[in-house]
């Protein structure tokens, strides 16, 4: 089933991103009619196509006919309303048209009547007011078109085992119980806090676009062993998380990410490309980056100590 499959070089949105583009998705694109589909008309190795779960994640032949099927189930229909959801593996905006959503794991622009349209595309929506919704997948993902449920979840959908970090379940109660039944001692690749909260999608939605706003505002340093950590370290970490996604939300988006209409979000980074090397928002001190399990790290020395 599609919800239990791991892939990797698929790159994940946090659900704040996710969040801030389905808000901006009920204000442009729900009650237009589809008037216009054009799929996977720029092939790529890691954005797949799939109208049935037990074709997602197929070999690209199955995936590009996958896609010669977009025209005939979206054309002439009208979106009907917008959605996020996430299953044991990824976070997806929902757009509900007809029986099926459109599910999408991947960036996605809204054009209005007369903007000038991008060559280069996975999927292109033209709408009956001259409008155009865009998704282009440079680093790859997927675009799904799967039948829904009475609830609006897509057909063998199984639900996580993490509640939402934007929901009342996600108590700090929650958090640390999670934190303290699972066996630290076995994580891999590495026992340090950023694998913890950003690997292999153990908390749905967290990854490394939001990581370390929320590291910073916890004071926990990326590299810190989670085994070290104190009670009241993870305590901050919870209310880190639940500040900063709502924070990142409301702001519309990070000021290193682009919103539904290319424009970069309100919320200020304190550690970011954009702050390397310049003094920390809360302390003066530097703010560093690193290469770090195959990423980078953003932290500030100062007010983030590292604890081994």
């Amino acid at each position: 089933m599609v919800w239990k499959k791991e892939v990797k070089g698929v790159v994940r949105m946090s659900i704040a991103e996710h969040q801030v583009i389905s808000n901006q998705l009920q204000k442009t694109v729900v009650g237009k009619k589809i008037v216009g589909v054009a799929a996977n008309q720029t092939p790529h190795g890691f954005v797949w196509f799939a109208t049935q779960p037990s074709n997602a994640f197929a070999a690209k032949e199955i995936s590009h006919k996958e896609a010669e099927r977009y025209d005939a189930l979206l054309t002439g229909k009208v979106i009907q309303s917008a959605d996020v959801h996430f299953g044991s593996y990824g976070t997806y905006n929902f757009l509900y048209v007809g029986s099926r959503a459109l599910m999408f794991g991947i960036p996605a622009r809204y054009f209005s009547a007369g903007e000038k349209l991008p060559k280069r595309h996975q999927l292109m929506l033209t709408l009956e007011d001259g409008s155009a919704l865009v998704l282009c997948g440079s680093l790859g993902g997927t675009i799904y078109l799967f039948e829904v449920d009475k609830n609006g979840l897509a057909v063998d959908y199984l639900p996580p085992a993490f509640p939402s970090v934007l929901s009342e379940t996600f108590t700090e109660a929650f958090f640390l119980a999670f934190i303290q039944n699972t066996d630290l001692a076995k994580l891999r690749p590495a026992k340090t806090v950023k694998c913890f909260l950003a690997a292999q999608n153990r908390i749905p939605g967290l990854d490394n676009t939001i990581l370390h706003e929320i590291l910073w505002g916890a004071r926990v340093h990326p590299k810190s062993v989670m085994a070290a950590l104190s009670r009241e370290d993870c305590k901050r970490l919870y209310a880190a998380i639940k500040t900063v996604f709502s924070a990142v939300i409301a702001a519309g988006g990070l000021d290193t990410q682009k919103d539904l209409f290319g424009n970069m979000g309100g919320y200020v980074t304190k550690v970011s490309k954009h702050t390397v090397g310049k003094a920390c928002a809360r302390c003066g001190g530097v703010v560093q980056k690193e290469s770090y399990l195959g990423g980078a790290v953003y932290y500030c020395p100062d007010c983030q100590p590292l604890k081994k």
